[in-house]
C-alpha cells in the first residue's frame, strides 16, 4: 500500500515564466536521496498545482524548480511537497 507524506516548503521564492517557479526547500531534509524530480506539488487543501521539474542550489539552501500545472494564485499560501512511502504488509 502507498502513502503520501507532505513535506512543507519555505514557500515561492521567485515567478520566473508564464508557468513556472522557484520555491524554497525546507533544509532539514536530504533531497540528494529523496529524488525530488516529478514529484506532486500541493497546497495545503491538497489541491495539486504542479510537479518538480529541478532540484537546485546548495545542501544548506535548496530550491526547486516547479513546472505549475493550474494558473491560480499562490500568495499567502502553504506549499508541499508530496512523497509517496511505502507501508508494509503484516
Amino acid at each position: 500500500m502507498t502513502r503520501q507524506k507532505l513535506i512543507e516548503t519555505n514557500g515561492i521564492h521567485k515567478a520566473l515564466d508564464k508557468n513556472k517557479i522557484l520555491i524554497r526547500l525546507k533544509n532539514n531534509y536530504d533531497y540528494t536521496r529523496l529524488n525530488m524530480i516529478g514529484k506532486v506539488i500541493v497546497t495545503e487543501k491538497g489541491d495539486r498545482i504542479g510537479k518538480v521539474l529541478d532540484v537546485l542550489g546548495n545542501v544548506s539552501d535548496p530550491y526547486a524548480l516547479v513546472m505549475l500545472t493550474n494558473n491560480i494564485d499562490l500568495n499567502g499560501k502553504k506549499i508541499y511537497v508530496e512523497l509517496p512511502f511505502m507501508v508494509r504488509g503484516k
